[in-house]
């Protein structure tokens, strides 16, 4: 008999665990909710929402997965749409808004997807900014971008940092350089402006270049002008020999050239103890050397050039000394005269 009434007094104590863990959920709330209460599975199956008889979210069983408009999401947020009529793909939208933007589809912050495109959207008239640790960049209500600043003052501002553009060296096989273009405008068949300016580094040159684009007309060239990595200057060629070097004509309203040491100007020449080599001597040195003396011979000229300010010096030396000659020979022909004359 003890037995009979302990079995009743257990049922009866299961009774309303049983009725709470089986009770349907209300609409209209559960005041009877417990801290164990879920909306779910126990089972190996996923927990779909629908509306109109279709399933518009699911949440996989095996996975922290929840999917919009599919539900086999493969992602921990999955938003799909489904094709509609015609070419177009329904565009996932992701929208986030407040009472401050209100809460319609031109509000606030969106991500966008059409077709295969994404566009990342800040709808109102307000600065959209990417920071990581408090660092990173600004777009304005203007389009201008600024990294490390709020307050961008031209369509890229960089404040406390450089820019730098870096491609695998064109010494090695397979690789290009990277250049900054310029230009009134671009199309899909002209992609590469007018003038451009890139880091060459190849074997034979390595420097910043200045070149004209070959575009759709064909007509451009390298190395407009060409900083070489040591400081030297190149026009049309990319690799200066001097600090200037170029390779063409040059056309100036004025070229000054100033000469350093001592002396550094031929006024030497009329000091009363330069000497002066005698005609008979010159006229040997002459049919021995084809050139003046102190003259670079062609040969030399070829290989290395001439340097314009020691060069014009030279000529000044020996304008100054055919001056002296005629001088001395005008001294003769007066002595001649004089003693015609006795």
């Amino acid at each position: 008999m003890k037995k009979i009434i302990l079995i009743v007094v257990v049922a009866i104590m299961f009774v309303p665990v049983i009725q709470a863990q089986t009770s349907s959920w209300l609409l209209n709330g559960n005041s009877n909710a417990l801290g164990s209460s879920f909306i779910g599975t126990t089972n190996n199956v996923p927990l779909l929402f629908k509306t109109n008889n279709v399933t518009r979210m699911g949440l996989l069983s095996n996975k922290a997965y929840l999917g919009i408009g599919i539900d086999n999401p493969v992602g921990n947020l999955h938003l799909h749409s489904a094709i509609t009529a015609g070419f177009n793909l329904t565009p996932n939208v992701f929208l986030m808004t407040n009472n401050t933007t209100g809460a319609l589809i031109t509000d606030g912050f969106q991500i966008v997807q059409q077709k295969t495109a994404v566009s990342i959207m800040q709808l109102e008239k307000a600065n959209f900014s990417i920071l990581n640790n408090g660092n990173g960049l600004v777009i304005d209500t203007n389009g201008y971008v600024g990294f490390n600043t709020q307050y961008p003052k031209q369509k890229i501002h960089v404040v406390d940092n450089n820019i730098l553009i870096t491609r695998t060296s064109t010494r090695a096989p397979g690789s290009t350089n990277g250049a900054v273009l310029f230009g009134e405008e671009a199309t899909s068949t002209c992609p590469y402006g007018v003038w451009g300016v890139e880091y060459l580094n190849e074997e034979s040159g390595q420097g910043l270049n200045f070149w004209k684009t070959w575009n759709c007309t064909g007509l451009g060239f390298n190395y407009a002008l060409f900083l070489a990595d040591n400081g030297n200057v190149g026009i049309g060629t990319n690799s200066p020999q001097a600090k200037l070097s170029v390779n063409g004509n040059i056309c100036a309203n004025e070229v000054r050239v100033s000469l350093e040491g001592i002396p550094c100007w031929p006024d030497y020449v009329f000091d009363r103890g330069y000497k002066l080599m005698n005609l008979s001597d010159l006229d040997a040195f002459l049919k021995t050397n084809k050139h003046l003396p102190d003259v670079p011979s062609a040969e030399e000229v070829e290989q290395g050039g001439v340097d314009l300010g020691e060069m014009n010096a030279v000529l000044l030396q020996k304008i100054e000394e055919m001056t002296l000659y005629i001088i001395d020979l005008q001294k003769q022909i007066d002595e001649l005269k004089t003693k015609g004359g006795e």
